[in-house]
């Protein structure tokens, strides 16, 4: 099972459903497909690696990822496919990718991000389940 987590930007602090729906991932040894970026990708890696999990792959769009905190995790790059794109364009091919790539996600959600609303727009479109949860 591959489950892709996503979130706002300007939650940095996992709220407690959260973390539990993480401790039953890691529980049967999902894979945790997580972005770069600060805020909930950056909680995400952090909280992984307090639990020692490293079964989890951090995505980016450049050739290394901004953030990784999580000992042993696998880095996808996906520079050759955003090559030349800026701004959230950029960004958006890793998302993109982790989209395509999971089985199902969990999106952490401020109500406003707009990269985490395309992504729950990827996801209904690819009729892949996930599971939002508000937090602001």
């Amino acid at each position: 099972m591959r489950v892709f987590i996503s979130g706002s930007k300007s939650i940095s602090k996992l709220p407690e459903e959260v973390k539990s729906l993480l401790d039953t991932f890691i529980a049967t040894d999902a894979e945790i497909l997580v972005g770069d970026c600060y805020g909930v990708d950056a909680a995400v890696q952090k909280y992984l690696e307090s639990k020692g999990y490293g079964n989890a792959t951090i995505y980016c769009s450049g050739e290394k990822p901004r953030n990784n905190f999580v000992t042993g995790a696998k880095v996808r790059s996906c520079a050759e496919a955003a090559k030349g794109l800026t701004g959230n364009a950029f960004h958006y091919v890793k998302d993109i990718q982790m989209t395509q790539d999971c089985d199902q996600a969990l999106m952490v959600w401020d109500g406003k991000s707009k990269g985490t609303a395309e992504n729950i727009r990827r996801m209904k479109e690819m009729g892949k389940p996930y599971r939002i949860i508000n937090e602001d």
